[in-house]
């Protein structure tokens, strides 16, 4: 399956880049992983803006899960569940999309397959993104009953 993780902005923390690169890496063991940076613009181009259309264009194909605070939150298990049910169901792709400091547009959000919250707590987007990559790391490591997920 592919899995795609698209976030807006440039990361300034170090730290953050550097898990981010980690977790990338150990996701291209279980799966086609592919992590984007949009480049930050913000401007609109209709009711959507251009870093808006970008993802659009970048994950046509693919189920869309956009992080949101009112989105559904779901256990390691839950979310690990979520992923083989994809698979099962011979889902080609699904991509995560993370939005900068104000989130996503109204337009955008209802456009989406599925709203995912990661917390009741506010997070920087920054580790919101790093948060989503252990979480699907931990996911398929479950899955392939790997020690990890201990």
């Amino acid at each position: 399956m592919q899995v795609g993780v698209f976030w807006i902005g440039k990361t300034r923390l170090p730290g953050v880049a550097a898990l981010t690169e980690e977790y990338s890496r150990r996701l291209g063991r279980f799966c086609e992983f592919r992590a984007e940076q949009i480049r930050a613009a913000r401007r609109k181009t209709g009711k959507l803006t251009a870093e808006e259309e970008s993802i659009l264009s970048r994950s046509e194909d693919a189920l869309r899960v956009v992080l949101d605070p009112a989105g559904r939150s779901w256990t390691s298990p839950e979310f690990a569940e979520f992923l083989q049910e994809l698979q099962n169901r011979g889902r080609r792709g699904v991509c995560f999309c993370v939005g900068d400091a104000d989130g996503f547009s109204r337009e955008f959000r209802s456009g989406a397959d599925r709203l995912l919250s990661l917390s009741p707590m506010t997070l920087p987007h920054e580790l919101a993104r790093v948060l989503l990559l252990e979480q699907l790391y931990r996911a398929f490591a479950l899955l392939a009953h790997h020690p990890y997920p201990r």
